[in-house]
């Protein structure tokens, strides 16, 4: 079954489970939010590709469906929210609304199954509280980390890493996260 949902192409990802803080002064952007929180259906957060001369395909097929849990006006004026990724989905059309608001036809995926944290791989929840304590405001967005769910371990690694979007891509489109576990074991080293 498909659905419709106005896209927004970022650099940042967010999956489900995730929270993202973002700041909106498009016109376009403003509309998508009051919509989305009007009818509590959400929109989709899609990462730009890195290389695409076609603007309106910027962006790589897997997204995350979000809703809006939080909103603030910022010092400067601008609409600040905080949204949740609630489910991932592929992209099957996309196309502009008059005023540039990407729209599209998603298929829904099913989200990763929670899986136990191998002791392997234990490094990567040490790494990300190590994260969380350095850095308050991604604390304040998962103030109770699921420190037993490889899963959820390895979505927030996906958020925070930076690899090249078509690379991350790769890891968020597997239909469960042994693929990204393996590789986040392998190359998050601690000091």
């Amino acid at each position: 079954m498909l659905d419709t949902l106005p896209l927004f192409p970022l650099s940042a990802h967010v999956l489900p489970g995730g929270k993202l803080q973002l700041r909106i002064f498009e016109a376009r952007y403003i509309r998508m939010v009051k919509e989305a929180c009007r009818d509590d259906a959400g929109f989709g957060v899609c990462m730009l590709k890195n290389r695409s001369g076609n603007t309106l395909h910027n962006m790589l097929p897997i997204g995350t469906r979000v809703k809006v849990v939080d909103f603030e006006q910022t010092p400067e004026g601008l609409l600040g929210i905080t949204v949740q990724g609630v489910d991932r989905f592929r992209i099957q059309d996309v196309w502009a609304e008059q005023d540039g608001l990407k729209v599209g036809n998603v298929s829904y995926l099913p989200n990763w199954e929670p899986e136990p944290l191998p002791g392997e791989s234990r490094h990567l929840l040490d790494g990300l509280c190590e994260i969380y304590r350095r850095h308050h405001h991604l604390a304040e967005l998962h103030p109770e980390p699921l420190s037993d769910d490889a899963s959820w371990i390895c979505q927030r690694w996906l958020e925070l890493i930076p690899l090249a979007p078509e690379d991350k891509h790769l890891l968020v489109e597997q239909n469960d996260c042994l693929s990204a576990l393996k590789f986040l074991t392998d190359t998050v080293q601690l000091k």
